[in-house]
């Protein structure tokens, strides 16, 4: 928690009391104005301040104040968009019970090479769960991620020759 009280000479210059978040962001924009409130209340009132130099420096702190405000608006952005994300595979996911998949799991196998061994499952989805950031369908006995189904039909629909 920082404070910053009232300079009194020609006037009141800043009030600022019980600001409690401590963001870098923050505390780099509470640091500068406690800079420039330092500056003008210890200039010599014979030769003071520059007035350009002021502004600029006002313009530095609001430059930064846009800045903290932009990257905030675009972590909220992507922190919405993760949710929105996530919220779509389940709903795909969903769309997936009762249908039948076949699909790809991992063995626990290596080749040669060192690339994991998978083999192909077929079954029905019975139920869907969002765990470790992916979405993982059970079918049977197994859990197949999302990204490793390789077909999908419909459960109820015998395999149909034409004739």
């Amino acid at each position: 928690m920082s404070s910053i009280s009232a300079t009194s000479g020609w006037g009141t210059v800043a009030t600022t009391t019980g600001i409690n978040n401590s963001s870098p962001a923050v505390e780099l924009k509470q640091d500068l104005l406690k800079l420039l409130i330092a500056q003008l209340k210890n200039q010599n009132p014979m030769s003071p301040m520059d007035n350009t130099e002021f502004v600029s420096q006002l313009a530095q702190f609001s430059s930064l104040e846009q800045m903290t405000n932009v990257a905030t608006a675009v972590q909220e952005l992507r922190n919405s968009i993760i949710a929105l994300n996530s919220q779509s595979l389940i709903t795909q996911g969903a769309a997936l019970i009762g249908k039948e998949v076949t699909g790809l799991v991992d063995t626990g196998e290596r080749d040669e090479n060192w690339n994991p061994i998978k083999k192909e499952i077929t079954g029905i989805v019975s139920s869907v769960k969002w765990a470790d950031g992916a979405l993982t369908l059970l079918v049977g006995e197994n859990s197949l991620k999302l990204e490793d189904i390789v077909e999908i039909k419909n459960a109820n629909i015998q395999n149909q020759s034409v004739e």
